[in-house]
């Protein structure tokens, strides 16, 4: 199968799983009080209404999305620095971390006050990680890079009037999980029309690199 037909595919599948793990985390937000957005948090309807698989199932589901997502988009763009990967890393370990911890203060205080931590390092970690690679796209496409941090910003204080106005809360946190799986898919489509990448040539060369790494060990 050529890179053509893979990016293709990848493509609907990262399109369809954008619109599954949000559809997925409104759903799951109903196992709380009488379907309050507001007034719990995931991982309180997790510990405290009997919904902890669910919350685990939705946290290994959006860093295998994230992990896979961003990944792809670092090799489409060819900006696939150590930085980026470690941000990625952290991003997708913490949030894997956090919905493995169970959050009930009552109980577990120094594991709940660990979970909030790991939560607020995933959620930094993110928005600095996506900056960070729309910043990398500077050099190579000043158009893509002025598109893609006004999309970024644009999002961001979507999040942020979210945040501000209803808290950390299940009705936040469906709508950054919507807000970041658009973005994404938003920003494939500014790599993949920029005139300036061969997304291509950048796809080959990184499965090239990682068949060479796999047979060197």
């Amino acid at each position: 199968m050529d890179l053509m037909k893979k990016h293709q595919i990848k493509k609907k599948l990262f399109a369809l799983a954008g619109i599954l793990i949000p559809l997925y985390t409104l759903t799951f937000s109903y196992k709380g009080p009488y379907g309050d957005l507001i007034l719990v948090t995931f991982s309180q309807i997790g510990a405290r209404y009997g919904a902890i698989e669910q919350l685990i199932l939705w946290g290994i589901m959006t860093s295998l999305y994230y992990f896979s997502f961003l990944s792809y988009l670092f090799a489409m763009s060819g900006k696939s620095s150590i930085t980026l990967k470690a941000l990625l890393s952290i991003t997708c370990i913490t949030l894997l971390v956090t919905v493995f911890l169970p959050y009930a203060p009552s109980m577990f205080k120094i594991t709940s006050k660990f979970h909030n931590f790991l939560a607020y390092i995933t959620a930094a970690s993110v928005v600095a990680l996506l900056l960070i690679f729309i910043i990398q796209l500077k050099p190579i496409d000043s158009k893509l890079f002025y598109k893609s941090l006004a999309t970024y910003t644009l999002c961001l204080l979507i999040v942020l009037y979210f945040l501000l106005t209803y808290g950390v809360s299940s009705l936040f946190q469906i709508v950054l999980s919507a807000i970041m799986c658009i973005l994404m898919f938003v920003l494939l489509l500014y790599i993949e029309n920029s005139k300036k990448i061969d997304i291509y040539k950048n796809l080959y060369k990184d499965s090239h690199e990682d068949t060479i790494n796999m047979d060197i060990f």
